[in-house]
């Protein structure tokens, strides 16, 4: 039937990951093998079975995707599928919940569960009017880790007419305070804050001008800090980008815009006023909940990833789901070239422009991934100067993001892309590509997880086909800086900013570094996600959840049949 309806032919392996779905496991299955397929395979079994299913994805790029590929294997067997679109009223989303598979962001799915608890939702049709029976989480560990460090959280706003005002006091009071001397900053950790002398000098300028904004001590103190935050930790096309009049969030894990995401407290209305742009109104919490407490309430959860060995006992704990690998259908022909390591971003640009141009000279379509929006737009300028037309794929570029992945493939193609062009995108190289070497990923990308280098080099050599991988760190302007490291790491970044070649123990004492680096920060990004599922459970004490409704309670004996 799939077959039939979509073109392509399941492989046995995808047959095996579907079985692991279907016995409640999560499943490795490398990226290019058709993940996409073994999903909708067991999503079609469930349903049939009569359990609604949801198949969560990392953005609603993808669950719209996904929709509409395998529709018509959906409606061969007789079920209904649809994509909940976040930009959709109520109405459209309650309909696209209501069918047999519904393909949806986890996101939308935790706000519409959270709507759904609302005490003013009671007697109002839910959303999630079939209850939480199947979850298939697809990209499962972006989903069930990355997206994990940040609970969902159900805000209202609430007036405050003093807020613009204490927002522009605090935001002169920090502008005065001195990086290094009264402020701390850890770039690689997103973190400032005021020392000692700090402290001091904001007490003295409260005291010489007078309070002013009718706070205390203590809450102007914090949003001093907020202020901080949003003037040196939070940067423009990194963390968040201008889109109209207002800011929007970048996914820090995705690279994509977040539309309608917002820091908490007074920290968006600070961003606004550093932007020059109107304030939003200030907003309360109603409710706030972790994926690990949302995706408890599934009867049946299950998911695949390319990348979820690394994490497979946080995954044990968290979730109480087993990790299982299934191989690939054909083995892999991916080289790659040894780790290099630049001193600024110049020298690294420069190399860029001629290992880009080079390959793309010989029929070979290439992908450049970037760390940020501001990085593929410098990038992007850079090859202008030099002549060489390339794409450019980041938050600003979304909408066009069907017709970039489709047309990186090209023979001679140049792709420059943050990380929108990891998760789910499927490059595929044409023919004339495919011959003369096939899709070469060169990553400049400084991830704090070794997982997502593995999505992006997974962009290369995707079932059985030829492609090649380089990844060029630089030591200056990005998390290797030693300045911008943790004390116990900056020997390392020094020891590794002194091997400048390219290939043998000076590539080895590099990647070393960095993988050290990577599992340091592994280790923070874990206890972060505690600290939120400690935070969900405090929440939980003081607001209630939705209770699990009648038909997720007949979703069980349906449940029990797979």
């Amino acid at each position: 039937m799939l077959a039939h309806a979509t073109g392509l032919q399941p492989r046995d392996n995808q047959y095996r990951c579907a079985a692991h779905l279907l016995a409640q496991r999560l499943v490795e299955l490398d990226t290019g093998e058709g993940k996409s397929v073994a999903v909708a395979l067991a999503a079609g079994v469930a349903a049939l079975a009569g359990a609604p299913v949801h198949v969560l994805t990392a953005n609603g790029y993808l669950a719209g995707r996904d929709a509409a590929d395998f529709a018509g294997y959906y409606r061969g067997l007789g079920l209904s599928v649809a994509a909940v679109d976040e930009t959709g009223d109520d109405d459209a989303r309650r309909a696209a919940w209501r069918a047999d598979v519904a393909y949806a962001p986890a996101r939308l799915l935790g706000f519409d569960a959270l709507r759904d608890g609302l005490p003013e939702a009671t007697g109002a049709p839910p959303l999630l009017s079939r209850g939480l029976c199947v979850a298939i989480v697809d990209e499962a560990d972006s989903v069930l880790l990355d997206e994990a460090r940040t609970p969902l959280v159900i805000a209202q706003a609430r007036p405050d007419p003093a807020q613009r005002a204490r927002a522009w006091r605090a935001l002169d009071l920090a502008r005065r305070l001195e990086p290094g001397l009264e402020v701390e900053i850890d770039e690689a950790a997103g973190t400032v804050r005021m020392t000692d002398a700090g402290r001091a000098a904001l007490a003295r300028a409260v005291e010489a001008e007078g309070a002013g904004d009718g706070l205390d001590a203590r809450r102007r103190a914090d949003v001093v800090g907020q202020a901080l935050v949003a003037l040196h930790a939070l940067r423009r096309d990194v963390h968040y980008v201008v889109v109209g009049r207002a800011i929007v969030i970048v996914d820090a894990t995705t690279g994509r815009p977040s539309p309608g995401r917002q820091w908490s407290r007074d920290l968006q209305a600070l961003v606004a006023l550093k932007e020059g742009l109107p304030v939003p109104p200030a907003t309360e919490v109603r409710a706030s909940v972790t994926y690990p407490r949302l995706l408890a309430r599934y009867h049946h959860l299950c998911g695949t990833s390319g990348t979820l060995r690394d994490a497979a006992r946080e995954l044990r704990t968290a979730y109480g789901l087993r990790v299982v690998r299934v191989e690939p259908a054909r083995p892999p022909r991916r080289t790659r070239s040894p780790t290099r390591l630049f001193a600024d971003r110049h020298d690294q640009f420069d190399a860029v422009v001629e290992r880009a141009g080079a390959l793309a000279a010989t029929g070979r379509c290439v992908l450049v991934a970037t760390d940020s929006v501001a990085e593929s737009a410098a990038l992007e300028a850079h090859f202008a100067a030099r002549g060489v037309a390339v794409a450019r794929l980041d938050a600003r570029h979304d909408r066009d993001e069907h017709r970039l992945v489709a047309r990186a493939g090209d023979a001679g193609r140049i792709t420059v892309a943050t990380q929108m062009a990891g998760r789910g995108t499927d490059i595929r190289p044409a023919p004339a590509a495919l011959a003369a070497g096939g899709l070469h990923v060169l990553s400049l990308q400084h991830n704090r997880s070794a997982r997502i280098d593995r999505q992006v080099a997974g962009r290369a050599a995707r079932q059985g086909d030829p492609g090649s991988v380089e990844h060029w760190l630089r030591v200056t302007d990005s998390p290797f800086d030693p300045a911008r490291l943790p004390a116990g790491l900056r020997v390392l970044a020094r020891l590794a900013s002194r091997c400048r070649g390219g290939a043998g123990w000076r590539a080895a004492v590099v990647a070393g570094a960095w993988r050290t680096c990577q599992r340091w920060w592994r280790i923070e990004d874990r206890v972060t996600r505690v600290e939120a599922l400690d935070h969900d459970r405090r929440w939980s004490r003081r607001l209630h959840f939705a209770t699990i409704r009648a038909s997720e309670k007949r979703c069980q004996d349906t449940v029990a049949f797979l």
